[in-house]
């Protein structure tokens, strides 16, 4: 079954972790929670936990909330199983049930490669129209991450500048960080003016709050604040942890994926304190610390390791889940940037998570890249086709057309063949022709060229869905109104 950049995983796929493993992986959390706690900086979050039924004990400017198992049972029980990410434009609706995979780029890079001078340099604005564009235009990905900073900016109204584009440039749904209670507010407003009412949007919210965990154990202000506003503006959010093993959790992998579950369920019991039956998405870019070099290292296989770790574990709750994987540490669109996309997205898909982020990412996330989000994309797409599987029925193994043809024969100019062309992988940017094919119809182009080439296509002339009347110009309002208010104080 396909829809948006989806794929039902009923073919392939990949057993991990036995189901006593995850039970063990679920105890440890509960103990960490029960026993270590955690630290809750926000007096009105704490407040929340403690009317729910934790201990909450003062420490210091602020405060350690101990989490009994029976909380964690309880919020497990009432949080929603399956969420549907509700789109501006209905068709693009991206649904995460049990199996459902899909894809879409890393956020949020502060520098890309530029398309035309090929220069290295910090984002702008104008950066994030063309690349919400892009993401727009390409069906292989499933919704549109906040994937760059709007640099030139003041850094307050940053979160809003970068919805204010997502909103007009995009039509697919919309993650993003909104940084304060205030900007949750303006963006609210944003996306209401898009659906035509806050009625219109609380029954399909087209963004989601993304909050993040500080570890070790930690929910800073900025996620308890952003949290609590989004889910009462009726916004759904996830829960997005990242622990770097052997710096911020244990240098065993077991250790860090043990702490990252204990970190989102903290943060879906304060969901569940604030609003019953609240969506939640359990997130993780939680990976290792190059003891080496002291730096985030994203391209290393342990990344996907513990990744696939929380799809099995958010499997095992019931809930669904986004995984940050596919950004290379390289530099360049080169060929370490393609393997480390591939190794390290293609065990997360076949282990079932919902939400696969990380296309188009350098640096370890610092940097974003027109061609390679292009190549990736192309990867994404054999990539469902291989989750897909083989189906195998009396149609598909075709027996009778098998006897018709016969030994010797052909079936290049069968009907069934005709019917069923385009079942098979097809290749866009990667190159299956001849040599002599590839001269004449690129002059000899290789890969890198022709992903920025297509790149550039698709943001010249891909329009998304327009707003509808009146909103653009709201949404303007509410910009400049937020930016006259950041610069007042």
């Amino acid at each position: 079954m396909n829809r948006n950049g989806l794929t039902t995983s009923i073919g392939m796929g990949l057993h991990a972790f036995s189901k006593d493993e995850l039970e063990t992986i679920h105890r440890g959390a509960c103990h960490i929670l029960k026993h270590t706690g955690v630290l809750v900086e926000m007096e009105e979050a704490a407040e929340r936990f403690g009317s729910a039924g934790a201990l909450v004990v003062k420490k210091g400017s602020n405060w350690l909330v101990k989490i009994p198992e029976w909380m964690v049972t309880d919020s497990l029980s009432s949080v929603a199983k399956s969420v549907t990410y509700y789109a501006r434009d209905p068709a693009k609706d991206f649904y995460m049930e049990k199996g459902h995979v899909g894809f879409s780029t890393f956020g949020e890079q502060v520098n890309l490669i530029d398309l035309k001078t090929r220069q290295y340099r910090n984002t702008i604005k104008e950066d994030c129209n063309n690349v919400y564009r892009l993401v727009d235009a390409l069906d292989g990905l499933a919704w549109c991450q906040r994937t760059v900073c709007p640099g030139d900016k003041k850094a307050a109204s940053q979160a809003v500048h970068n919805f204010e584009s997502l909103i007009t440039h995009n039509s697919k749904h919309i993650t993003i960080g909104m940084v304060d209670k205030k900007s949750v507010e303006t963006i609210v407003k944003m996306a209401a003016a898009a659906m035509g009412g806050m009625d219109q949007l609380r029954e399909r919210p087209i963004c989601t709050c993304s909050c993040c965990v500080t570890s070790p154990l930690t929910l800073a202000t900025q996620c308890c604040e952003t949290l609590i506003a989004a889910l009462e503006a009726g916004i759904n959010v996830d829960i997005m942890a990242m622990a770097l093993s052997g710096g911020t959790g244990p240098v065993t992998l077991a250790g860090t994926i043990v702490q990252t579950i204990a970190e989102h369920l903290a943060g879906l019991v304060l969901a569940q304190a604030v609003k019953k039956g609240s969506c939640v998405t359990f997130g993780s870019c939680s990976t290792i610390m190059d003891l080496k070099t002291g730096l985030t290292s994203v391209g290393a296989p342990e990344w996907s390791m513990v990744g696939t770790a929380i799809a099995k574990m958010a499997q095992y709750y019931g809930i669904p889940c986004r995984i940050g994987a596919g950004v290379s540490d390289s530099k360049a669109p080169d060929a370490q940037a393609g393997y480390e996309f591939c190794f390290n997205v293609l065990p997360i898909a076949l282990s079932g998570a919902n939400m696969v982020f990380g296309a188009g990412g350098l640096e370890t996330g610092l940097t974003f890249d027109y061609a390679k989000l292009i190549m990736d994309h192309e990867c994404i797409t054999n990539i469902h086709k291989l989750i897909s599987g083989v189906k195998v029925d009396q149609e598909s193994m075709a027996l009778n057309l098998i006897d018709e043809i016969g030994p010797g024969g052909s079936y290049l100019t069968h009907d069934h063949t005709f019917q069923h062309t385009r079942s098979q992988s097809q290749a866009v940017v990667f190159d299956r022709k001849t040599r002599a094919q590839w001269l004449q119809s690129s002059n000899g182009k290789n890969l890198t060229e022709m992903a920025y080439e297509k790149a550039r296509q698709i943001i010249e002339n891909h329009k998304p869905v327009g707003l509808r009347p009146g909103a653009k110009k709201t949404i303007k309002d509410l910009l400049e109104e937020f930016e006259a208010d950041v610069a007042g104080n």
